[in-house]
This record gives structure tokens, C-alpha cells and sequence, in this order.
């Protein structure tokens, strides 16, 4: 059993280099409803059986971009949510908000709607569902972090692979078991 793991194409929107918290959480609203900027997909020599995807936008396009068959939205993909970790008026840098939030999700805290812990039960919860289908070729649509995690679990479930370092739009990193 192979496992392709695909970062959605790169998302045409460019933050502004500095925002409060509303504008941040204004921004991510764009970024999720924002169009992809395609790219060419060489997913490998292999004869991919089935096609999952995230049901945001900008992975049911790249999906449906690169698989020639039925492609299956599943919300168990989607985007972990990102929210800042507090509300000021005070404009603060992009990058500033963005890593806060995703260290704010590592530890669970309350500004976000979903922990890490809540990623993972959710992770482990669609492999479990995939786990019978062993003999066939899957490729997974999604999104940054989720990839960090599904490597973390394909690896603990003995599947091998590229250690991901740096999750790239558009490529496809393949796990094998």
C-alpha cells in the first residue's frame, strides 16, 4: 500500500505584513475562500486507486486537478483552524499571528477551537477507516500541519518515506507499507 500526501496548490493571496487580530481573522476567512495558483503535479509512476481530499476549496481543486477519477471530500482533511491567541487593535506582524496560533494549537490553548491532541484523534480516525483497504493506492489532498501529522502517524503505523522537513504546495511525498 502506497500513501501520496499532497499539499494543496499555493494559494494566490498575500497577507499584509501587518494586522490586528480582527484583520487576522479576516484574512484567514480570505485565504480559505481564496483561488489556487496551479502548478504541474508529477505524482509518480504509480496507479493511484482512490483520491481523498479536504472539502476547502483550494484541495478539492488540486485534487480534482491531478486525479483522473472520483475524487472524495472527507471534512477529516480540512485545514486545522487558526485563530489568534488574543484580540489587541494593535497591529502586529503576519508571521507574528500565524506562529502563535499554530504554537497556541501545540498546546491546546483556549483561543483555539481545535488542540493538537483533537488533530491527531482525528488523523488516527481516518487512517483507522482507510487501514482495511491495504491493497490499493491512495493519495490525501490537504493541508500544511495535517501533512506534519499524517507523516508522524504513517511513520508510527510502520508505513516509510521522505521525512518531510518543509511541506511544499503541490508535490506529493509517497509512504509506503
Amino acid at each position: 500500500m502506497k500513501i501520496g500526501l499532497i499539499r494543496h496548490f499555493k494559494v494566490n493571496n498575500i497577507p499584509a505584513k501587518f494586522m490586528t487580530s480582527n484583520g487576522f481573522q479576516e484574512w484567514v476567512v480570505l485565504y480559505d475562500n481564496a483561488d489556487v495558483i496551479k502548478n504541474e503535479i508529477e505524482i509518480s509512476n504509480v496507479e493511484w486507486n482512490k483520491c481523498y481530499t479536504s472539502d476547502m476549496p483550494r484541495a478539492l481543486k488540486t485534487a480534482e486537478a491531478i486525479f483522473n477519477g472520483e475524487v472524495i471530500t472527507m471534512p477529516e482533511l480540512r485545514e486545522i483552524p487558526l485563530y489568534p491567541v488574543f484580540k489587541t487593535n494593535l497591529k502586529l506582524p503576519y508571521i507574528f499571528w500565524s506562529i502563535c496560533g499554530r504554537v497556541a494549537w501545540s498546546f491546546s490553548h483556549k483561543s483555539q477551537i481545535e488542540g493538537k491532541k483533537q488533530t491527531e484523534k482525528r488523523i488516527n480516525g481516518f487512517l483507522d477507516n482507510i487501514d482495511d483497504k491495504a491493497d490499493i493506492n491512495i493519495l490525501l489532498v490537504s493541508h500544511g500541519l495535517l501533512i506534519y501529522s499524517f507523516q508522524k502517524e504513517l511513520v508510527r503505523r510502520g508505513f516509510q518515506g521522505d521525512i518531510i522537513k518543509n511541506v511544499r504546495n503541490g508535490v506529493i511525498y509517497i509512504f509506503e507499507k
